[in-house]
């Protein structure tokens, strides 16, 4: 889903440092097996086909996805990757069908009743943990679609999709104002509230969120309607905040990338850090370089 601070989204791509991998194409459901994706882009220009990159090192052409929105290559199609990088969604060459490949099987899944038509060239994507549901956001509407049935939810009007609990159970939705309700994703009935979007725990008790100076980390106990009792958790100097992220295991992990190197066809750095919440500490776990020469990034978890 999106970044988890409310600055405009940092653009850049992750690199692998231990290096690219030999190209692989993915034109069909068994081809992909095993790897996790870590970031999508085209690669060296604007041309086709989309291609992956993965925690393992290789480099897929993803051979039936659909690049651009009409002939003229003006508009990218949209393509998402869930959080964890085991689902990608995109729609198809030819047939035009949502499709939401598993990377870990090779099994591609069809989400019943839509395909792509020219009303949905702005459409965004969205995937959500598991690869169970979506969110199709457009200037009309936000609606989260179950991908095994095909069932459409209209979120209500002034609410945006921001984040979903690490099994989708749950969905964060943030207003104009950036004030957040909490709402279960198969019903959208009322859950809790938050003062500020953020990322959502496994059982939805806790958003995590960046203070409004983006200089730590707070909790917010959503049934208490307070902080969690804890003093904020300090950032790591000389870097900038990107995104939080719990994992099934309630583990909470931090994003941030050097400032300056991100955007305009440059290089960035990108870090992860998994935070200790008894101690407040933040221990790096991760760390990537993002080179600009891959154009339009989408980074695992985040909207492009």
């Amino acid at each position: 889903m999106k970044v988890l601070r409310r600055p405009a989204l940092l653009t850049g791509v992750l690199a692998v440092l231990m290096g690219a991998g030999a190209p692989v194409e993915a034109g069909t459901a068994t081809e992909t097996t095993g790897p996790l994706v870590r970031y999508a882009g085209l690669d060296g220009c604007f041309c086709a086909p989309w291609t992956l990159w993965t925690w393992d090192g290789q480099v897929i052409k993803l051979t039936d996805a659909r690049v651009f929105t009409d002939k003229t290559g003006k508009q990218r199609a949209p393509l998402a990757l869930s959080p964890d990088g085991r689902h990608v969604a995109y729609f198809r060459r030819g047939d035009g069908a949502l499709a939401i490949r598993n990377m870990s099987t090779g099994r591609v899944r069809e989400v019943p009743g839509v395909r792509w038509s020219r009303r949905l060239r702005s459409t965004r994507i969205d995937l959500a943990p598991t690869g169970r549901y979506l969110v199709l956001g457009s200037e009309q509407d936000e609606q989260v679609l179950d991908a095994r049935s095909g069932k459409s939810t209209v979120v209500p009007p002034g609410l945006q999709p921001w984040s979903f609990s690490p099994g989708a159970k749950l969905m964060l939705a943030v207003d104009g104002e950036f004030g957040a309700g909490i709402y279960s994703t198969v019903t959208l009935a009322e859950k809790g509230r938050a003062p500020i979007g953020g990322a959502l725990s496994p059982d939805g008790t806790t958003v995590a969120h960046f203070t409004s100076d983006d200089s730590a980390i707070s909790l917010w106990d959503v049934a208490a309607g307070r902080s969690g009792g804890r003093q904020p958790i300090p950032l790591p100097a000389a870097k900038i905040p990107v995104r939080l992220r719990w994992d099934g295991a309630g583990h909470l992990d931090l994003q941030m990338v050097l400032p300056g190197k991100a955007g305009n066809g440059a290089d960035a750095v990108y870090s992860w850090y998994r935070l200790d919440l008894g101690s407040g500490t933040a221990q790096p776990v991760d760390t990537f370089t993002v080179p600009g020469t891959v154009h339009n990034p989408i980074v695992a978890g985040l909207s492009p």
